[in-house]
Parts: structure tokens; C-alpha cells; sequence
């Protein structure tokens, strides 16, 4: 029985003879009546030699085909994204969820496409939508705290990844992240708040008598266990440390 195209086109690349599996490919879906896998199974053979202009343009052809596609939709901006062509990424993606507002899978890959062009401000309002329509589920979560981080909002970072690390019932190596990622943070934050009290007479003052609270008042939000540090570095302080001096100003 004689193989068909796409059987044909995987022999080939068992073999690692992408360009006879793509040629294959390309005259199935030249004759306009190939499934759709054929335009999927070549854009990839083009993905892998890098031909991403070839890859894109069999992906949009599947598209006229199928238009209904989810997959190949997905692909394309999956394509579009690798390839560095990230603004026409974003506009596949704002024209998907104008037609389904609420379906994860272009959410997801906006958020991939403003990440991949830095521009985390956007990404995290793509992370904030689907936290929001899939509130417990871990991996958007954990995406959302590393935004977060990025952008220099750690207080919101930490809330997240306490979230992950003790009540979301993540997998495992979710859990193990966020506690990691929460171990991270606090010992930033310490160096940071162990500066501030040897410059600031009146920080001081306020640790030692309440250090939950003056940390706190000065914009630091640490983890439950970092909490727990915090309540006890009052009496080490008070034990090994100077007491930073206060700047009185010069008599003329």
C-alpha cells in the first residue's frame, strides 16, 4: 500500500532529510487538497531549518483552508513570536480575543509576545486577565509574580508566590519555585532594610520597638517566614550592632 504525504514526509525526517520531507509537504499542499496536518507538519519541517518566511506562509494558508482553526491560529503566533516578529504577534492575538474575549490560549500568547519584547507593563495586564478568568490555576499565577518582580513591585510578588508556595496545592515543582523565589525576595529585602537602618537614626528607632510595622511603613512586604525573622532581628541588632548616629545639623 503506497504510503500517504505526511507518512512519506516522516520517513524523511527519521532520517534527517528535512529539505526531501519539506519538497514532499510542499506538493501536497501545492494541490490544494491536503488536510490540514500537511500545512501544519510543513510549517514545522520550516520552523527547523529556520525558514521562518516559508513556515509563516504555510501556517496562513492553513488559515484559508481552515479558518476555524485553533491550532493552527495558535501556531501561527507561536511562528510570529519566535521569529521576532512580535508586534504582528500581538496584533494576531488582540484580533483573536477580539472575536473571544474570554479564551485563554491568545491571552497566554500576548502575554508571551509583550514578554518577549520586554515590555512587562502590557505583559502583566495579559497575566492580571488570566488570573482573574482562572483564578487558581498555579501557572498563571507564577507568572504574574515573576512580572511582578521584574517591574519592581516585589510586596505584590510575594503575596503571589505565598499564594503558590502554602495554599494553592500547586505541583510540586510550582511549590518549590515560589518557595524558593520567597526565600530570594526576603534576603533582598534585608540587605535592603539592613542599609536603611544603619543611614536612618529614626528607622531605627522605630525597628527596634515594632519591626513588623515600621518595615512595612517603609514600602518592605516580606514572606510569613521572613516575618518571622524580622520579629527576632530587633534583639541581634540590639546584641552585635552599633547604633547608627544621628545627624544633628552645625551650630554657626
Amino acid at each position: 500500500m503506497k504510503p500517504t504525504t505526511l507518512q512519506q514526509a516522516e520517513e524523511y525526517l527519521q532520517r534527517g532529510r528535512l529539505k526531501q520531507a519539506a519538497r514532499v509537504l510542499r506538493r501536497a499542499v501545492q494541490a490544494g487538497d491536503a488536510p490540514l496536518e500537511c500545512y501544519l507538519r510543513l510549517a514545522e519541517v520550516c520552523r527547523m531549518q529556520e525558514n521562518w518566511r516559508d513556515a509563516i506562509d504555510a501556517i496562513r494558508a492553513a488559515l484559508q483552508c481552515q479558518p476555524d482553526s485553533v491550532v493552527a491560529r495558535e501556531r501561527l503566533i507561536e511562528l510570529l513570536i519566535e521569529s521576532g516578529r512580535l508586534a504582528e504577534a500581538v496584533a494576531e492575538c488582540e484580533r483573536w480575543l477580539s472575536e473571544m474575549p474570554e479564551h485563554p490560549t491568545p491571552l497566554e500568547l500576548l502575554l508571551d509576545a509583550h514578554w518577549h519584547a520586554m515590555d512587562y507593563p502590557r505583559a502583566l495586564q495579559a497575566a492580571n486577565r488570566l488570573v482573574n478568568l482562572q483564578p487558581y490555576a498555579a501557572h498563571y499565577r507564577l507568572r504574574r509574580a515573576r512580572l511582578l518582580d521584574n517591574l519592581g513591585r516585589r510586596g505584590e510578588a510575594v503575596r503571589d508566590y505565598e499564594w503558590l508556595a502554602f495554599e494553592a496545592h500547586a505541583p510540586r515543582g510550582i511549590t518549590v519555585w515560589a518557595t524558593l523565589e520567597l526565600q530570594r525576595l526576603d534576603r533582598l529585602q534585608i540587605r535592603q532594610l539592613m542599609c536603611l537602618l544603619m543611614e536612618d537614626a529614626l528607622f531605627w528607632v522605630k525597628f527596634i520597638r515594632d519591626p513588623k510595622d515600621a518595615a512595612r511603613e517603609r514600602g518592605f512586604i516580606f514572606s510569613r517566614v521572613g516575618e518571622e525573622v524580622l520579629e527576632a532581628l530587633p534583639d541581634t541588632l540590639l546584641r552585635e550592632m552599633p547604633r547608627p548616629l544621628r545627624h544633628n545639623a552645625g551650630y554657626s
